[in-house]
C-alpha cells in the first residue's frame, strides 16, 4: 500500500535551546530559551522562529488554506 505524501515538510514546533527572534515581529517578540517556537525551514537552509502568538495566527491562516483546498478537491 502506497504511503499518503506529506507536503507540510519544512515546517516544526521546537523547544529553543537559546533566544530567538520572532521573524512576525523582530522588535517586539522573541523566544526565550526553553519555550516552544515555529521553525519554519527554508528551502535553502535557513530558518525563521515564531513566538506562540504568532505561530498560532501562522497556523490558522494554515488551517484556512487547507479547507479552502480540500474544498476545491471535493468539489
Amino acid at each position: 500500500m502506497a504511503v499518503v505524501r506529506d507536503v507540510i515538510t519544512h515546517v516544526v514546533v521546537e523547544l529553543a535551546s537559546g533566544k530567538r527572534i520572532c521573524h512576525h515581529n523582530r522588535k517586539r517578540h522573541s523566544v526565550i530559551a526553553g519555550n516552544k517556537c515555529l521553525a519554519v525551514y527554508e528551502h535553502a537552509g535557513g530558518r525563521k522562529n515564531y513566538c506562540r502568538p504568532c505561530a498560532m495566527d501562522i497556523l490558522a491562516k494554515a488551517r484556512e488554506k487547507l479547507l479552502a483546498l480540500e474544498q476545491q478537491v471535493q468539489s
